[in-house]
């Protein structure tokens, strides 16, 4: 699986803070860890290709690396002596490495077809030969034991186990979502695998026996238990690596040890960023392993539907959370992967950071009178909270102290008033209005429950989101009334901004209709297509995959930048 979080509705990702990749900061907080638990050593880059990669295997002398590259998979041998890299010579055009035989001289591959999820398996001579299929059966990921003499794979939500060669194939375990990177143990009785569930949002590790006995779910309670995903043991089997997606204050992937001990070992982190770490390769020796580390960053471009076109904006910058002032002169943003808050001319120009570690800022916006920004602070320990600054710098100010989450900072027509909602999750939502110079707090009558809300330019509307996160509710201040105005599948609404003259309310579905820009009037219940997004790798934030909107009407999303290089960590095991 790769390290790169998925497409997940970004407005979805903003409430499900406890379900969908790690939210509990403690988790990853540093450890009070014994002088001789797990740790990394030393870090060293060994690629500098710049090219995708998705998958790794080692033999100590080479590295077999899986690179994405103009919307194809390949196969690359990367030299562990020189870092020469040659590519692995096939009759696949698209093609995947998924393990290596343990005398090192085959590769079992999946060719890829499409947007198949299973595929067959076949071997390939390391140096040079004919592929050979392996069985009549496909899947989506296998591996060999340690003697080679037995093969997992999954299809589905299916465990399967085999001989080495592909032959005496059956069902070892049929699990509640996704089976994905089955290994078997080094013993070879069990099998450890990931489970995705879509439903709820979480990743999960699991084991089996090789004879389908105790199926069970690993690290009990562990606050990351829902958010752990790939592992693989150590040539002895005394460790089992994986790895853990947060995406709270950014995404981030770590590496964890837990020893296989039998027991109810707690894991121990090895990296703690700010490069995510997965796929993890281990040598023979137990002394080093090799991860494919990701650094990331972004590009806001603006898109042209008439011409299918993207343009850059901010150029050099690694941003996200763009808002550009009323009059279009001025744009806030966050960094990436800070987390920063800056404010610059349109053109990038006189840029000024305000904000710094260890805050981080997110989904900032302009002031009517240009002002102050309003954005998002998180901060280590304590409860978000929506904070103004100038535009010129200095000290943040909370717009009210409270002991719950709050997001979603909405101005008033005046520039008087901030609205703004809850974290989902929290104790006790609803939607509230603060009077920034007499300090008056008013809530929205009938918006408990409700979140993500969205004031409409001309004040009159709020749209907000229900907790089944089906619904799109209206309400009306002349009336006092909320209505429901749109059913849509869970996630579909992501994103959502009102039309300038207050008409309609737009939003990115990356649910139902394959990244689309929809829209809803008022009055309607029905919606239409404004465009289809094709063309773009998008940066997978904290908070989903961002989109917003120029002045002007134009739409801006974020390109994904990051770079994929493979790391060795020397590492200490005892």
């Amino acid at each position: 699986m790769s390290i790169t979080t998925g497409k997940v509705s970004a407005w979805l990702s903003i409430v499900l803070v406890s379900l969908f990749a790690f939210s509990k900061a403690s988790v990853c907080a540093d450890q009070s860890s014994p002088a001789n638990a797990p740790r990394v050593a030393s870090i060293t880059q060994i690629t500098h290709d710049g090219i995708g990669k998705t998958n790794l295997l080692a033999d100590d002398s080479n590295l077999y690396v899986t690179e994405w590259s103009a919307a194809r998979h390949v196969m690359a041998k990367v030299s562990l002596r020189t870092a020469d890299r040659s590519l692995i010579s096939t009759s696949f055009s698209n093609v995947e490495a998924l393990d290596i035989s343990p005398d090192h001289n085959r590769l079992l591959i999946a060719p890829m077809h499409g947007a198949a999820r299973d595929n067959e398996f076949w071997t390939l001579p390391v140096n040079s030969g004919i592929p050979e299929r392996l069985g009549e059966f496909t899947g989506r990921d296998a591996s060999w034991s340690g003697d080679g003499r037995q093969l997992t794979f999954s299809r589905g939500a299916v465990v399967y186990l085999a001989n080495g060669d592909g032959s005496s194939i059956h069902e070892i375990f049929r699990a509640n979502g996704t089976v994905f990177a089955p290994h078997i143990s080094t013993d070879g009785q069990r099998i450890r695998f990931t489970v995705g569930n879509t439903a709820q949002n979480t990743t999960s590790l699991w084991e089996v026996g090789t004879d389908g006995s105790n199926p069970h779910q690993l690290l009990g309670d562990w606050q990351g238990a829902n958010n752990a995903c790939c592992g693989n043991w150590t040539a002895n089997g005394r460790y089992y690596i994986f790895q853990v997606t947060q995406s709270k204050p950014t995404t981030l992937t770590t590496l964890w040890a837990v020893a296989d001990s039998g027991g109810t070992a707690l894991p121990f982190q090895l990296t703690k960023g700010p490069i995510s770490f997965g796929n993890i390769a281990p040598s023979r020796d137990d002394k080093k392993m090799w991860a494919i580390g990701v650094q990331p960053a972004g590009e806001a471009v603006k898109f042209s539907p008439s011409r299918n076109e993207f343009t850059p904006l901010l150029a050099g910058a690694s941003a996200t959370d763009l808002d550009y002032s009323p009059d279009g002169k001025w744009v806030t943003y966050v960094s990436i992967p800070d987390g920063e808050l800056y404010r610059s001319r349109a053109d990038g120009s006189q840029q000024l950071r305000l904000t710094s570690a260890p805050e981080r800022a997110a989904l900032p916006h302009w002031s009517k009178d240009l002002s102050q920004i309003a954005y998002v602070s998180m901060q280590p320990g304590k409860p978000w909270r929506i904070c103004t600054i100038s535009v010129a710098g200095g000290a943040a100010q909370d717009i009210l102290d409270e002991d719950q989450g709050q997001i979603d900072a909405n101005w008033s027509a005046d520039g008087r008033r901030i609205m703004y909602g809850y974290v989902y999750g929290s104790e006790r939502l609803s939607i509230k209005i603060v009077d920034l110079k007499t300090h008056e707090v008013e809530v929205i009558p009938g918006s408990n429950g409700l979140f993500s809300p969205r004031w409409s330019p001309n004040g009159r509307y709020i749209a907000a989101l229900t907790p089944d996160f089906t619904k799109v509710m209206l309400f009306d201040f002349q009336t006092k009334k909320w209505t429901n105005w749109l059913t849509e599948p869970a996630g579909a609404v992501s994103y959502p901004v009102w039309s300038s003259d207050s008409r309609s309310l737009y939003f990115d579905d990356l649910v139902t209709d394959q990244e689309t820009i929809r829209r809803v009037r008022v009055g309607e219940k029905h919606t239409e297509r404004v465009f289809k997004l094709q063309g773009i790798e998008r940066y997978p934030g904290a908070f989903g995959l961002w989109a917003g909107q120029m002045p002007d009407g134009s739409w801006m999303f974020v390109r994904d930048r990051s770079t994929q290089e493979v790391y060795q960590l020397v590492v200490d095991l005892p």
